[in-house]
C-alpha cells in the first residue's frame, strides 16, 4: 500500500523547469516532445503522474522514466493509474477485480500486456494466482512506483497529479483527492503557491475541443493534461517554467502526431454557432436522420447538433456519440494546412489553425 510522500525543493537563481503529465504509455510522443523542447539534464523535469496504462509502450515508458529519474533534477510523481495498478497487484482482497479492470481499462496497458505475455488468459490460474504472477513479473517496476512521491513543492509552485482539498496544509489532503479529484479548476485551493495538475484533460473545461495548457492565474492553477491515451483528439503537453533575473516566464509546447494535408480550395462557412459534446454527456437522441449527418439532441446539456453518422452507436438500447465531438464547419483557405483526424465518406474531420471541425474531402489533398 502506497503511503503519501511529499518532496520540497528550494532552488536559488535562474532555472528552467519542464512539466509533463499523463503520458499513458506513449513513449514515442514523450521522446519527440523532449527533443522538441531541447530538454537537457541541466533542466529540472517533473513527470506529473499517469505515465502508465492506455498506451502500447507502457513497460518501455516506465523504464525510460526510470532512466530519466536517475538525474537528481528529475522528479517523478505518482498518478491515479500507478496507484491503481500497484493496489491491483499487491492487495490480495482485490485480485478478483482484475477481470473488471481489464474490461474497464482500454485495450492496452501494463497489466494486460503481462496477462497475455504469461498466457494467463487461458483460465488455468485463479485470480490470486494471476495477481501473484503479474506482480512477480513486474516486481522491479512495482518497487519503483511504490516509492514515488505524491507532491513536489518547488519554490512557489506545488505539483500534484489531480488536485487538493481546500486546506491550508496540503499534506493533510486525502490521497484519493490528490490523485483522483475531478474538475479541480472549478473548486480552487487555499494555498499561496501556483498548483500545477494533470489528470483531467483540459478540453473537458472548454466549450470547444482544445487540449492546450490552461492557465488560471486568478485561481493560481495550471492544468496541463492534453488527453493523450484518453481522447481520440489529443496531444502531449509540456509546461516550461523559466526563472531569469528574478522574473518567472511561462511557455508551452506540444506534440500531436497527425498527418498534414494541403487545402486546395477556399471555403467559408455560414455557420453562426458550433456545438460540442464531451464527457460525461454522450447519450443522444436522433431528431432527424440524415444521409451523412443526423440532427441530434443531447439531453443533459440541452444541445441540438448535427452528428456524423459514423460517430453514432448503440449500447444497451441507448444511442451515444463516440468520444468528444463538434459540429463545427471549418473556414479554410487555399494553400494552408489541415491536420487530419479522420476521413468519413465525403467529409474529413480535422484541425485547422487550432480549431477542430469538418470540411469536404475534395477540398484537401495529402501533403507529401
Amino acid at each position: 500500500m502506497i503511503k503519501p510522500k511529499h518532496i520540497v525543493k528550494k532552488v536559488d537563481g535562474d532555472y528552467r523547469l519542464i512539466v509533463i503529465s499523463d503520458i499513458h504509455g506513449h513513449l514515442d510522443r514523450l521522446k519527440l516532445l523532449l527533443k522538441k523542447i531541447n530538454y537537457t539534464k541541466n533542466d529540472y523535469l517533473v513527470i506529473l503522474g499517469d505515465f502508465i496504462e492506455k498506451g502500447d509502450q507502457v513497460i518501455e515508458t516506465i523504464h525510460f522514466i526510470q532512466e530519466l529519474d536517475k538525474n537528481e533534477r528529475t522528479f517523478v510523481l505518482i498518478g491515479n493509474c500507478e496507484w491503481a495498478m500497484e493496489a491491483m497487484l499487491t492487495i490480495p482482497e482485490i485480485a478478483r477485480q482484475i477481470p473488471m479492470y481489464l474490461k474497464r481499462v482500454s485495450s492496452n496497458g501494463c497489466i494486460r500486456t503481462v496477462y497475455h505475455r504469461l498466457h494467463l488468459d487461458d483460465g488455468h490460474e485463479t485470480m490470486l494466482g494471476v495477481q501473484r504472477k503479474i506482480a512477480q513479473y513486474l516486481h522491479k517496476e512495482l518497487n519503483y512506483i511504490s516509492q514515488l512521491p505524491v507532491t513536489l513543492k518547488f519554490n512557489d509552485f506545488l505539483f500534484v497529479h489531480a488536485g487538493l482539498e481546500p486546506r491550508n496544509n496540503y499534506k493533510k489532503c486525502g490521497l484519493s483527492s490528490m490523485l483522483e479529484m475531478q474538475r479541480f479548476l472549478d473548486y480552487g485551493h487555499m494555498l499561496d503557491e501556483i498548483v500545477v495538475v494533470g489528470h483531467l484533460p483540459t478540453s473537458n473545461y472548454r466549450d470547444k475541443i482544445q487540449n492546450d495548457i490552461l492557465y488560471d492565474f486568478q485561481k493560481r492553477i495550471i492544468c496541463i493534461d492534453g488527453g493523450t491515451g484518453v481522447k481520440s483528439i489529443s496531444q502531449l503537453n509540456a509546461l516550461i517554467i523559466e526563472k531569469k533575473d528574478n522574473q518567472i516566464h511561462f511557455k508551452d509546447e506540444f506534440v500531436q502526431p497527425l498527418k498534414e494535408y494541403l487545402v486546395i480550395e477556399d471555403f467559408k462557412s455560414d455557420q453562426e454557432i458550433s456545438h460540442k459534446i464531451s464527457y460525461p454527456y454522450f447519450e443522444v437522441e436522433i431528431l432527424k436522420k440524415g444521409k451523412a449527418f443526423s440532427y441530434c439532441y443531447q439531453v443533459e446539456t440541452n444541445t441540438k447538433l448535427y452528428i456524423k453518422n459514423e460517430f453514432l452507436y448503440k449500447r444497451h438500447n441507448k444511442l451515444y456519440c463516440l468520444d468528444d465531438y463538434t459540429d463545427c464547419i471549418l473556414n479554410i483557405k487555399k494553400n494552408h494546412c489541415l491536420k487530419l483526424i479522420g476521413i468519413y465518406g465525403d467529409y474529413v474531420y480535422g484541425i485547422y489553425e487550432g480549431k477542430v471541425g469538418w470540411t469536404k474531402l475534395s477540398f484537401i489533398e495529402y501533403k507529401k
